[in-house]
Formats: structure tokens, C-alpha cells, sequence
């Protein structure tokens, strides 16, 4: 595919940096459709002091312009955020060549996908509200908090105490309840479409 196959026009630069998670803009604001708020991405750690806060904040910085304004959409009619983000481009690369019985580095030039066709192709699955409708959003973080106090009790020792017992059984309620929504169709997986912004 080349630029000029995006489907919804030529690929006119729009003058700012590909931003599709946020680096641009002052971070991540809505992971996974708002499932996730800010700081959700956030790495702190002793082991890695001084790092930057966009490195914190999980922000993939991405050095290409912006060729297309685009926003998820899904069958149920779910639309997320606007995203300005880049399409093919040209990238260096370097390569060995064996010339006159040595090897000597090569530059070339290679044509490659952008964050348009890396979104379309990966991470457009199945819309988050789809997945995690009504009281399933609070259950899914919930599951999450249950997780981590499971894991200090391991981790602390107190794996076999009433405490650890009423969080595995808290567990195996949400799983449950998910197993439920699976089943009844309640959960479902709707692929999502990059839709143009005019």
C-alpha cells in the first residue's frame, strides 16, 4: 500500500507530530478508551531513579508528521478521541554489503507503515466499551485491585489466612461474572475502523 491508497484522500502533512498515545498533547489521557486514566501507564520505580516523566508516563514519542486525523468507531456506534497520526514513510536504514571481498555499511532508504496502518492492523480488535460494558468496567479494575492485595498476602507470607481465602473468592466472583457476560453475548468483541476526520 502507498500513500496515495490511504482511502480517504491524498496524505497532506497536517503540521504536527504523529501523536497516538498522547505524548503530544500532555500524555496519555485515555487508555483504552477511558478504561485506564491518567498515570495508569506510569512506571515509578527505585530501580530506574531520574527518568524522564514522558518515560514515565509510558508516552511512545513518534518523530513522524501527522498525515491523517482519524478517530475509532465501532458497530455499536462507540466513537473514541481524534488522533492525528503519520501513514507510510520513508525510513533510513543500514545494511552489509560484501564489495571487493570486505564489508562495508550501506545506507538505504525503505518504504514503511505509520501508526495508521499499526493501529488498524493490531490494535483495533474490539472496542473497550464493547468489552467492558456497563458494571464490567468496574468489575475489570476491581479484578485488578483484588490481584495486587492477592499478591502482597503471597508475597508476604500470609498466603493461607482468611484474608487471602475472602480475596481468592472475590476473584472467583468477577471471573465469573465474566464468564456470564461472555456467554450471554453481554461481552463482545467489535472491531473497530479508523474513520477520517474532516
Amino acid at each position: 500500500m502507498t500513500v496515495e491508497q490511504i482511502p480517504f484522500g491524498a496524505a497532506a502533512f497536517i503540521g504536527r507530530r504523529c501523536n497516538p498515545y498522547g505524548a503530544e498533547t500532555g500524555g496519555p489521557r485515555r487508555i483504552m478508551g477511558g478504561l485506564h486514566g491518567p498515570d495508569s501507564a506510569k512506571l515509578v520505580s527505585a530501580d530506574t531513579p531520574g527518568l524522564p516523566e514522558a518515560v514515565q508516563q509510558g508516552e511512545w514519542v513518534c518523530k513522524n508528521m501527522a498525515q491523517v486525523t482519524v478517530r475509532m468507531t465501532c458497530g455499536c456506534g462507540h466513537v473514541g478521541a481524534e488522533m492525528e497520526l503519520c501513514s507510510w514513510h520513508d525510513e533510513p536504514y543500514w545494511h552489509g554489503e560484501m564489495v571487493a571481498g570486505t564489508i562495508r555499511r550501506v545506507k538505504d532508504i525503505r518504504t514503511v507503515h505509520g501508526h495508521y496502518e499499526e493501529i488498524s492492523r493490531r490494535q483495533a480488535g474490539a472496542c473497550p466499551r464493547c468489552m467492558y460494558p456497563g458494571a464490567y468496567a468496574e468489575w475489570y479494575k476491581a479484578l485488578f485491585a483484588w490481584q495486587q492485595e492477592l499478591a502482597m498476602l503471597r508475597d508476604t507470607g500470609q498466603w493461607y489466612t482468611e484474608r487471602a481465602q475472602y480475596v481468592r473468592s472475590k476473584l472467583e466472583d468477577v471471573c465469573s461474572e465474566f464468564d456470564v457476560g461472555n456467554a450471554d453475548g453481554t461481552i463482545h468483541r467489535c472491531p473497530m475502523r479508523l474513520v477520517p476526520v474532516s
